[in-house]
Order: C-alpha cells, then structure tokens, then sequence
C-alpha cells in the first residue's frame, strides 16, 4: 500500500510541475500569431523604479503582466542580457470578436 501511495504522490507532484512549466515565459519563445483566449484585460501596470544597468550590454525588459493559465502575474521590470542578433518584444494583449488574448513577450531575431 505505501508503493501505491508513492506513486500517486510523485504523479500528483509531477503534473503540478508539468503544469507550472507552462507559466514561463523564456527566451527565444515566440506565441503562436492567435495568441491565448484569456478571462479579460490585464490589470494597469505597476509603476516600478529602473536601476541601473548592470554592464553596457544589458537591456531593460519593462514589469508586465503575464497570464499564468488562470490569472495575470506581474513579471517586474529587469535587466538581462540579449541574445545575440535579438531584439525584446513585450507582451501583446488584444480583443477580437469579444475575446481577449494574450500573446507573450520574448526575444526575437533582428531582420
């Protein structure tokens, strides 16, 4: 019996880590054109201070709000390093047809 309960916590533990996964926006991630139906528009944004940079090559990636799968996160403003040849592209976020969507941001290739 205590196999059994194993296995049904390291199921439960594995879905919970499968599903969080999803909630990541990364790097070199483009959102499909469509973007994702959400429950409505984000909440305004937060007013955040902007140190400064940490080295010359660092670019700012402004606070916004991120849609989890159930709710909007705020994902504060930082400094990071840009891929080579790349370019940050903040999220999207649309209405069409009375639908809301959310296209997140990323890093993107420079024509």
């Amino acid at each position: 019996m205590g196999k059994a309960i194993a296995t049904a916590a390291f199921a439960l533990a594995f879905a919970v880590l499968a599903a969080s996964a999803g909630c990541v926006v990364e790097g070199g991630v483009s959102a499909p054109a469509s973007g994702i139906a959400v429950s409505g528009p984000p909440p305004e944004p937060m007013r955040e201070a902007r140190p400064g940079p940490p080295d010359a090559q660092s670019v700012w990636v402004a606070g916004y709000w991120h849609w989890s799968g159930m709710q909007y996160t705020w994902i504060p403003g930082h400094w990071e390093s840009a891929p080579a040849g790349a370019s940050w592209r903040a999220p999207r976020y649309s209405i069409r047809e009375g639908t809301y969507f959310y296209e997140p941001g990323g890093w993107s290739r420079r024509p």
